[in-house]
């Protein structure tokens, strides 16, 4: 399967998969959209997911970012950067 089948009309991630490969799949997918030289605030995070999916879940997709060792950061949540 590729993310195309995963993605609606306009390109964004249209729903969180059940199955392991395909959210693993989704998380590729969105921390490529996140530079690996740059430092982000959580707002700046926030705003990249939301604009990357439309099932509006920002939350469950910096948390998988983050739990599956794409993305890192600061236990206070000040700062994200991409591993």
């Amino acid at each position: 399967m590729s993310i195309e089948r995963l993605l609606d009309d306009l390109g964004l991630v249209a729903r969180w998969p059940k199955k392991p490969s395909q959210k693993q799949m989704v998380i590729e997918h969105i921390s490529s959209k996140f530079e690996s030289d740059t430092v982000y605030s959580e707002k700046e995070i926030n705003l990249i997911l939301e604009q990357n999916h439309s099932f509006s879940d920002t939350p469950l997709l910096r948390r998988e970012l983050i739990g599956r060792g794409f993305l890192s950061r600061e236990d206070d949540g000040s700062r994200y950067w991409k591993n």
